[in-house]
């Protein structure tokens, strides 16, 4: 009998060290997962994680008939922020520029950073009128985080919108 106890045990180990080894794998493919769809400058969406989740907002949106506004920023003068300063003030220009966005805007809002110095932000469910108001926050929000960070500009963001019903 002992043969058969030590038989079970040995199975049991085996079989809870498969589970363990499972669930690991599965772990680090959602790791892998997040990180393939993460900004590594900003830890923002990248393009392909704003594409990803940016059109399944988009079409849940049209399926329950609610508005969407779409973002697209273009960060106003980087190129002399690079010129002039140098790329390490222009990449932290660009995680500040995201900090701002992150924080103007709600956090069901998908943000991301499309390229360079180009954001995009998928807002489900604002109404127009509410447009506006989202761009004197961004603005209001990059003044006070220039100054924040003793920054020798301002941040600034150009945006186009695209509203659909």
């Amino acid at each position: 009998h002992l043969k058969i106890f030590i038989n079970a045990i040995s199975q049991a180990y085996e079989y809870t060290h498969q589970l363990l080894l499972t669930e690991k794998l599965k772990s680090e493919n959602l790791d892998l997962n997040a990180v393939s769809r993460t900004d590594e400058l900003t830890k923002i969406l990248n393009r392909r994680g704003f594409k990803e989740l940016g059109q399944r907002a988009i079409d849940l949106a049209q399926e329950k008939l609610q508005p969407v506004v779409v973002f697209f920023g273009d960060m106003d003068g980087l190129k002399t922020i690079n010129d002039t300063y140098g790329h390490e003030m222009g990449d932290k220009a660009i995680k500040l520029q995201a900090k701002v966005l992150s924080k103007a805007f709600r956090t069901d809002d998908i943000v991301g950073r499309l390229s360079g110095d180009e954001f995009g932000i998928i807002a489900v469910g604002m109404g127009v009128e509410r447009i506006d108001d989202v761009k004197e926050k961004v603005a209001a929000l990059n003044e006070q985080i220039s100054k924040e960070n003793d920054l020798p500009f301002t941040l600034s963001i150009s945006f186009a919108t695209y509203l659909s019903y």
